[in-house]
């Protein structure tokens, strides 16, 4: 629902004019969208999530801050979706297949979010850092010095999406074949195209087999340690656990890499500013994920029952969508003196509330490896225009389609 300028209440399926949202995340000039929208509407708008689907879009750090924190109010289970719950989505739509509830922690609230959550908390908390920097380091070294022998590459498929692959693959027991599998069905199923279904469909046959194969020959793996696991109630549970972690570790990093990366390419500022040593790598990765969050639209919440935010009336069932790049580039809590921000934690790119990021000591350290490498190995540069460069096309993640290099 929503006040009209007379005050009369309408239906969020009424409102006209509804901008699809992965226009939103593939706009140019996003900010300048953003700002359209809370002129014409306060900090929270319309949107579509597919065309004919509608949402609410909380633009305001404050009304994200209360969507992420108040899971009371605003739940995280789709079956609260009156889309869901009265079946007026396809059994092919693209939003269903991205937002159908799943036996995970990042699906459910309460007391069994808190059960599911607690083995991937535990499980995250043991990783062995120095393990996971030594395969980050030979990952890179190998990828690099193979596409430095090659001349050119596209540093997001060959690179930002590469080695957090192989990553992932060691982390969570995975061959290197299923786990680049894994992220073509990541990619195709976070698109929002007629590829969503099939996507996530294979998904899960392929998580269902990869979970028994490790049930049967456990190792010294993250899923292993899942499944051993008192927590979890049934392999179901460990399948989405795993495929949570997957999905999530691979949007995050390949964004949050190749957006770096494309910053270091096409802003010769920035790049001054981490040679020069003005800025530290943390400090400019921070910066990186600030400006251009790795999610810039979290997954929805849904209202459980008819309330208010921002001064739009939401009703029982709405959906609505934490917008965190534009919370982040919200006047405020922005400051005008950009060195004022350097190693600010005010930004919500991680989350807040019982949802937050729980990788949060191991996300960090790839993205620093993979950059720094990166970094000291130099002489790549951009063979088209920075303004050339495109964004991937999804509702859900943001970073360049390609960055198409040569090396010195």
């Amino acid at each position: 629902m929503s006040l009209t300028a007379a005050g009369r209440v309408v239906r969020l399926e009424d409102i006209a004019d509804r901008p699809l949202l992965a226009d939103l995340a593939g706009a140019a000039d996003v900010t300048q969208r953003y700002d359209a929208l809370r002129s014409r509407w306060g900090p929270v708008a319309p949107v579509d999530l597919e065309p004919g689907v509608p949402a609410w879009l909380a633009l305001g750090y404050d009304e994200v801050v209360a969507v992420l924190r108040h899971d009371v109010v605003f739940s995280r289970d789709s079956r609260d979706w009156r889309y869901e719950s009265g079946r007026l989505v396809g059994r092919r739509s693209p939003s269903r297949a991205v937002l159908e509830q799943r036996d995970a922690a990042h699906d459910r609230d309460g007391e069994d979010h808190r059960r599911l959550r607690g083995p991937l908390a535990d499980v995250l908390d043991g990783v062995d850092e120095r393990r996971v920097a030594r395969t980050v380091e030979v990952a890179c070294t190998s990828v690099l010095d193979r596409l430095v022998a090659r001349g050119e590459a596209d540093l997001v498929a060959d690179y930002a999406m590469d080695v957090p692959v192989r990553v992932l693959a060691d982390l969570l027991g995975m061959t290197l074949a299923d786990a680049r599998r894994m992220g073509v069905l990541t990619v195709d199923l976070r698109s929002g195209t007629e590829v969503s279904r099939p996507a996530a469909t294979e998904m899960e046959d392929l998580l269902a087999g990869f979970v028994a194969a490790r049930r049967a020959e456990p190792g010294d793996d993250l899923t292993s340690a899942l499944l051993a696991h008192p927590g979890h109630e049934n392999d179901l549970e460990v399948m989405g656990a795993v495929g949570l972690l997957f999905r999530t570790a691979l949007d995050s990093e390949v964004s949050w890499i190749a957006n770096a990366l494309e910053r270091l390419l096409a802003d010769p500022g920035f790049t001054a500013r981490v040679d020069g040593g003005r800025i530290s790598l943390d400090d400019a990765l921070d910066e990186v994920a600030r400006d251009t969050p790795p999610l810039p639209h979290l997954l929805p919440r849904y209202a459980r029952a008819d309330t208010e935010l921002g001064g739009q009336p939401i009703a029982a069932g709405d959906a609505v969508v934490p917008a965190v790049a534009a919370a982040n580039a919200d006047r405020a809590v922005q400051s005008d003196d950009p060195w004022e921000q350097v190693g600010s934690q005010f930004h919500l790119t991680w989350g807040v509330g019982a949802h937050a990021c729980p990788a949060h000591r191991t996300a960090p350290l790839i993205t620093r490896t993979v950059v720094g490498h990166f970094v000291g190995r130099g002489g790549a540069e951009l063979t088209v225009a920075p303004a050339q460069v495109e964004p991937v096309r999804s509702a859900w993640a943001r970073y360049p389609r390609e960055l198409p290099v040569r090396f010195a």
